[in-house]
């Protein structure tokens, strides 16, 4: 007989068995799904409440630097629009 043999005691238990053992509660799918989008709110809310943060401090000690990042920021996103506007019709 082979060491991988499933005849060992140890590996007579059938998934039935042991599951009847651990039985877990049925979870609606609707309840799981609901869950998961409420804790997916509380991340993004809390990942807005620290950029907040960030950006209540930055401008505590640079002030303007947020109004000046903020036009960096618009002046690149036009910049990389035209230019995947430009690739675009290269294509």
């Amino acid at each position: 007989m082979s060491q991988y043999s499933d005849s060992s005691p140890s590996s007579n238990f059938t998934n039935q068995e042991t599951n009847n053992e651990q039985s877990l509660p049925p979870i609606e799918i609707d309840e799981l799904l609901t869950q998961v989008k409420h804790s997916h709110g509380l991340y993004y809310k809390m990942v807005n409440l620290e950029i907040w943060a960030l950006v209540e401090t930055l401008e505590e000690f640079f002030p303007g630097a947020w109004n000046q990042f903020m036009a960096n920021r618009r002046v690149s996103m036009k910049q990389f629009l035209q230019h995947s506007q430009n690739n675009k019709v290269e294509m």
